[in-house]
């Protein structure tokens, strides 16, 4: 009988295996993602949906509405999926526009067309601001909404707040409870120290 050259044989079971191996890699994280978002939303009692490899978690905080998403984003030449949080903010004046500061912003600024400023040098380096009243340069300046907003721009990657509505953006997908909640944390600490400061100054004109 002629000799059988196994070679080949064992390259494309080698293949296989490992096919095999990561398929089973991919299907375990995706579930651990998947109990990790489902028990963030039972913590809280917030709605939980899962649509093809999209997961969300809904609801509402202090009375203001959230939303936790997985989303497709371009960068470049590549795809990538970012978790996306959306964050009603009643409390904040519709005017201002806040973003955290990206390099174009800080390369305008050294000709002489910077933002709107607060007065705090860490808040407007960190932060770029537009249609900045005076109430709203006072409310940024609270001690704690000052504290999260720092928090927040060194949580995110990008966010803005328009309209009194927060949208952050984080590259990837947390996949456990406690990264979710880190996540977060930044967000409902701001909505909360919004809230607490404006009723402060409600309580304060009214005594």
């Amino acid at each position: 009988m002629p000799d059988i050259d196994y070679t080949l044989y064992v390259f494309v079971a080698a293949l296989v295996v490992l096919s095999l191996m990561a398929g089973f890699d991919t299907a375990r994280k995706k579930k651990r993602r998947r109990q990790a978002w489902k028990a963030l939303s039972s913590r809280h009692d917030w709605g939980f949906s899962e649509r093809g490899n999209t997961l969300e978690v809904q609801g509402l905080f202090r009375g203001q509405q959230l939303s936790l998403l997985t989303e497709r984003r371009r960068h470049r030449d590549e795809h990538a999926v970012a978790t996306v949080l959306r964050l009603e903010l009643s409390a904040m004046p519709p005017e201002p526009t806040v973003e955290s500061e990206g390099l174009g912003d800080r390369f305008l600024k050294l000709f002489g067309h910077g933002d709107e400023e607060v007065g705090d040098e860490e808040l407007d380096a960190a932060l770029d601001m537009k249609r900045v009243t005076p109430e709203t340069r006072a409310l940024l300046r609270n001690p704690r909404v000052r504290e999260q907003l720092l928090a927040l721009h060194r949580t995110f990657k990008r966010f803005s707040i328009e309209a009194g509505l927060l949208e952050a953006e984080q590259r990837g997908i947390p996949d456990t409870v406690e990264a979710l909640e880190a996540l977060l944390a930044p967000a409902l600490g701001l909505a909360t120290a919004l809230q607490e400061a404006v009723n402060g100054k409600r309580e304060e004109l009214g005594s």
